[in-house]
């Protein structure tokens, strides 16, 4: 679990990890953010599919 990492990190940081956690030997991974749409970015930009997913009112709903 990588909670909010990223106004911890710099952006070169940030995709250095998302690199390597995104590796099959890292397994299931989650993190959480309140912009889903730098979490597409990143991903997009290291050619890895991900699933999104919005927690409201502790209703979790999928992004598509």
């Amino acid at each position: 679990m990588l909670d909010d990492i990223f106004d911890k990190l710099d952006d070169s940081r940030v995709t250095k990890l998302m690199e390597l956690v995104s590796k099959e030997t890292f397994g299931q991974i989650f993190i959480t953010d309140t912009h889903s749409e730098r979490l597409r970015e990143i991903f997009n930009n290291i050619h890895v599919t991900i699933k999104l997913f919005n927690v409201v009112n502790g209703n979790v709903e999928e992004v598509e």
